[in-house]
């Protein structure tokens, strides 16, 4: 394939319509303002309901989506339906949000929200949970790693987890090499690794370089995930995708809080004791309100 054919197959839908843009007629014109304003919604569209949408006839449509580069207009259906499975924000955004009332907004937002969190809790199996609890509470060091939006999830669980336990720490903690985190662990420790979609190049390799070390690994992840579940003991699913511009973390943190809840039932009186501790040294401090 020549370079620059083999580079046009490596460029969005958004990025192609970019860069033929100014040569288009009128009517394809039409059509490409429609899908830049709304680029998910063509994973949705009939070619009909774009032609309608914009104006159109159906030829336009078919000679537009030739013009971007692709075979046919299901081609660029797959396209839009990639970019909104990889959960790129652009690709997620509802169409019709600009003339959205606000009440109506917050009402859609709390039914997607509580959708989620039903449906996360829906695949989680009891038993799993328990026994990832009791790992992660048993563990002779417990590490936490994300990255991106994952980042702050682990760091959420990093928090709640060191409240009843000793020894939990980011395993890639700013200022340091992924190298020198993974270097820390090693058989008889724990490592909850928070990877939703979106992850960054080389992430099932940093899977699998932790898990080499011998530690426990849990993976947490949204069904997008490819590749790394093969590397870790237990992967928890939450669903994440909704239909607008951002995904949503309510299931994620639901169940690292259940994770959270279940270890501290099963450290008992040394969970407490850790806890007490905490909270002695926070009064000597002054720490807290």
């Amino acid at each position: 394939m020549p370079a620059r054919a083999k580079a046009a197959t490596l460029e969005t839908l958004t990025q192609r319509i970019h860069r033929v843009y100014d040569s288009l007629p009128e009517g394809e014109r039409k059509a490409a303002d429609l899908v830049l304003d709304m680029p998910g919604e063509l994973a949705t569209w009939a070619a009909s309901e774009l032609a309608e949408q914009a104006g159109i006839s159906n030829a336009t449509v078919s000679r537009f989506v030739r013009r971007l580069g692709y075979r046919s207009y299901e081609e660029a259906r797959r396209a839009s339906r990639a970019m909104r499975a990889s959960g790129s924000p652009l690709y997620l955004a509802e169409g019709g949000q600009r003339t959205g009332k606000p009440a109506r907004t917050l009402e859609r937002a709390i039914e997607i929200e509580k959708a989620l969190i039903d449906a996360s809790v829906g695949m989680q199996n009891p038993l799993t949970i328990d026994a990832v609890a009791t790992c992660l509470a048993g563990a002779a060091r417990l590490r936490v790693a994300g990255f991106r939006n994952s980042y702050f999830l682990a760091e959420y669980a990093r928090t709640m987890m060191a409240q009843f336990r000793p020894g939990v720490e980011m395993l890639n903690a700013p200022g340091q090499t992924l190298a020198e985190g993974i270097a820390t662990v090693g058989p008889g420790d724990a490592v909850l690794i928070v990877g939703l979609r979106r992850r960054p190049a080389g992430f099932t390799d940093f899977v699998r370089a932790v898990a080499a070390t011998g530690a426990d690994v849990v993976l947490l992840a949204d069904l997008s995930i490819r590749g790394a579940p093969a590397e870790a003991r237990w992967t928890l699913n939450c669903a994440v995708e909704t239909p607008q511009a951002v995904d949503s973390y309510v299931g994620v943190l639901a169940i690292l809080r259940t994770v959270a809840l279940v270890m501290l039932q099963r450290l008992d009186a040394r969970g407490r004791r850790h806890l007490e501790r905490i909270e002695q040294i926070h009064a000597n401090l002054s720490e807290l309100e």
